[in-house]
């Protein structure tokens, strides 16, 4: 058994799998996906499993060279925004419109029970050396 990190096994797989440029999202419980997006659900009501319990964990085991947001972040739920600033990442604001059309070529998601507006970040997979 691991030790340590994440044990939830297709969540641990599909993170492993991740190549230099590929995209996944974390999500929270309404974000549209579509029907043949594979999505790692961890919500189990709404509230739980949080988006930044679920973030924290996923982006500690992956090198994440860019990021976006819904810019509607930023006034409807700055406290979302804030929380992933301050797990190192510079989310680039976008149309809340254009944040679902790029979510739509994610490699994953990563659904949470999160049930506050605009609790998403669509991430880009970097490299951990150079």
């Amino acid at each position: 058994m691991k030790r340590t990190g994440i044990i939830h096994a297709e969540l641990a797989r599909r993170i492993a799998a991740l190549r230099h440029t590929d995209t996944f999202v974390v999500c929270d419980a309404g974000l549209p996906l579509r029907p043949d997006t594979p999505c790692i659900d961890l919500g189990y009501r709404y509230g739980q499993a949080t988006f930044a319990d679920v973030t924290a964990t996923v982006l500690g085991e992956v090198v994440v060279e860019h990021s976006w947001m819904s810019a509607d972040v930023a006034t409807v739920s700055p406290h979302v925004h804030r929380h992933v600033v301050e797990l190192g990442l510079a989310p680039e604001l976008i149309e809340h419109g254009a944040f679902k059309a790029a979510v739509l070529d994610a490699a994953f998601a990563v659904r949470t029970g999160e049930d506050t507006f605009f609790a998403n970040v669509l991430c880009r997979a970097g490299v951990p050396f150079g």
